[in-house]
């Protein structure tokens, strides 16, 4: 009868992980099918690279050149003024390593790569959302074939920081600090906001210190004692500082991935004033909201999510999220909402909640399936709010 037990019990667990792979891979066919549809009712051309080519739009051609032709030193003849320093390298590299090995156009090579990892994070996302299949069947649904889900299939920077993100946060709820120092270093040389993750585990290390029952004053102490604890902490910015020794080797300026947001319309300012304007930029034919309204919104939803973390006594995430949002929103409102739905924590966070009702979560499901052909056509057409 043990051995029954047990038998029955490897056959659920069996059906469980078939299950757990399978989901995000009937939506990986999903959301190609309506993505591609939206293509086609724009387009004249077929076939999948075509698709591909379309469906790269905005940063995308920047994350190409970076993998096809590298950094340019300034200046260069012939060139633009504004340089590809501002896109953090490790993603085009891992494109360009792959493009090595099977000599297929990068768009293509990205796109399939692009898939890859927004499937890998939707599989790291089942531990962290306490394997509630609801909530993950609505996050597999949102990451790949949701009203965004063509920011997480071409070439951006989100296919590679949401399962980084994700792989962070599943290290600390495990304890395992050192690859969660690995993992945090990859996030920041994805994207300059992944080095804030850092802030995440030393929350964590100073939560399970308070529950050995250990002091605030004695933290810092006991942390000293820990070398594991130490080179996790220390090793999480690496990506960036690598990348700063890189600019300075190359460029002369370590910093340059800073000072060339100038040339692209981004200049410090007050966040408060820029979600004010963005907010009173009210349509002027139609009831849509306008483009700056859309980013306005999407980044005080951001911040409310964040909040919801907060009061989750989620301290490290909602910080992390928060500062990821803060730190764009001070130059201006671009991009907003690509920034909010690219951070992991948040968008498990709303799918939880989505899916504390079944029929929130199957209206929710429906929503994110058919809006996703809508939002395809918009991006294709450059509609500035997905930018």
């Amino acid at each position: 009868m043990a051995l029954e037990d047990v038998a029955r019990a490897s056959a659920g667990a069996r059906a469980m992980v078939l299950t757990v792979a399978a989901v995000p891979l009937l939506f990986v066919i999903s959301g190609l099918a309506i993505r591609y549809a939206a293509f086609a009712s724009v387009s004249e051309e077929t076939g999948f690279e075509a698709y591909a080519r379309a469906l790269c739009r905005w940063d995308c051609a920047w994350y190409i050149g970076i993998s096809e032709q590298g950094y340019e030193r300034f200046p260069i003849p012939d060139h633009s003024n504004v340089g590809r320093w501002g896109f953090f390298p490790l993603y085009p590299m891992l494109v360009a390593a792959i493009r090595s090995v099977f000599p297929f156009p990068t768009i293509l090579i990205a796109t399939i790569t692009s898939i890859a990892c927004s499937y890998a994070a939707c599989l790291v996302a089942w531990p962290l959302l306490d394997k509630n299949m609801r909530a993950y069947v609505l996050y597999c649904a949102f990451l790949l074939s949701g009203p965004f889900s063509f920011h997480f299939t071409t070439f951006l920077s989100e296919p590679l920081f949401v399962p980084l993100t994700s792989c962070v946060f599943l290290a600390l709820k495990r304890s395992s600090y050192l690859a969660a120092g690995v993992s945090s270093a990859l996030l920041s040389a994805t994207r300059l906001v992944g080095v804030f993750v850092v802030f995440a585990t030393v929350i964590q290390i100073f939560r399970e210190h308070r529950e050995q029952g250990g002091s605030t004053l004695s933290f810092p102490r006991w942390v000293l004692g820990r070398p594991d604890l130490l080179v996790a902490v220390l090793i999480s910015p690496a990506g960036l500082f690598a990348y700063i020794l890189f600019l300075y080797l190359t460029v002369g300026d370590g910093f340059a991935f800073l000072h060339i947001q100038r040339a692209f319309g981004r200049v410090a300012g007050n966040p408060l004033v820029f979600l004010w304007d963005g907010l009173s930029a009210v349509p002027t034919t139609g009831w849509l909201p306008t483009a700056p309204q859309w980013s306005a919104l999407a980044a005080i939803t951001g911040l409310a999510l964040s909040a919801v973390l907060a009061a989750r006594r989620q301290y490290g995430a909602a910080l992390f999220c928060a500062l990821c949002i803060i730190l764009p929103l001070i130059t201006n409102l671009a991009s907003m909402v690509r920034y909010v739905i690219g951070l992991a924590p948040l968008t498990m966070m709303l799918v939880v909640l989505l899916s504390a009702s079944r029929l929130i979560w199957l209206a929710a499901l429906v929503l994110f399936l058919g809006a996703c052909y809508f939002t395809t056509v918009a991006w294709i057409g450059g509609y500035l709010a997905l930018v």
